[in-house]
């Protein structure tokens, strides 16, 4: 069993519509995904809900946790829709060989876990002080979780924002105070439904390879 997490059911949009589903009644739902036996878990915005995959975690016992959603870019060559190895937040062993593979991601680096949602400007300084590659609200608490649990972790994310880019006010629940707010809004809402289905096609290839 590999348990699949995400901070929000938004981001598993497309993975959800191609797992396919047992229809046996179990305790826990799980299916069929690129091979492998999943199950999906949901840990929300900065991992407020750590818990309930603890306790999904004991009770299924799983082999791997993949912790996957999408990322701000903290590296300047990064754009959306790239495909991101942490290399501070998966098994090392793991890493060293799933870095190697082009086909599957697009860079590896650090992730830094922040409380709040990055601003451009923070990404800079993000880059520049800890070297990182993406930022995200999750990625850490879950890696812990892991290192308590003994469970082998890979954790790779899409970017969403690259290095210079804001996320627009309305998705970090700041008031919309300019016609261009609303433009932006509905360029990024776009945006991220095309990459959720990137995103799903990149975790195909991603689990064939575990």
């Amino acid at each position: 069993m590999v348990i699949l997490v995400f901070a929000l059911p938004e981001e598993a949009r497309v993975v959800r519509r191609r797992i396919r589903w047992d229809k046996s009644p179990v305790d826990v739902r799980q299916g069929s995904f690129a091979g492998q036996e999943v199950s999906l878990a949901f840990v929300g915005i900065s991992a407020v809900r750590i818990r309930e995959l603890e306790r999904l975690i004991d009770q299924v016992k799983p082999r791997m946790i993949i912790s996957s959603g999408f990322a701000g870019g903290t590296r300047s060559l990064l754009e959306a829709g790239d495909f991101v190895l942490s290399t501070n937040c998966t098994d090392a062993d793991i890493a060293k060989t799933l870095r190697q593979n082009r086909k599957i991601f697009d860079a590896a680096g650090l992730f830094v876990q922040v409380q709040r949602v990055a601003s451009a400007s923070h990404k800079w300084s993000l880059n520049r002080s800890r070297g990182a590659c993406a930022v995200d609200m999750e990625s850490e608490t879950i890696a812990g979780l892991c290192r308590q649990k003994g469970i082998s972790l890979v954790t790779a994310r899409m970017i969403s924002d690259a290095i210079n880019e804001a996320i627009p006010a309305v998705f970090t629940q700041k008031k919309i105070s300019r016609l261009s707010d609303v433009r932006g809004a509905v360029g990024f809402a776009a945006r991220m439904l095309q990459l959720t289905g990137k995103l799903a096609d990149r975790l195909e290839a991603l689990i064939g390879e575990l």
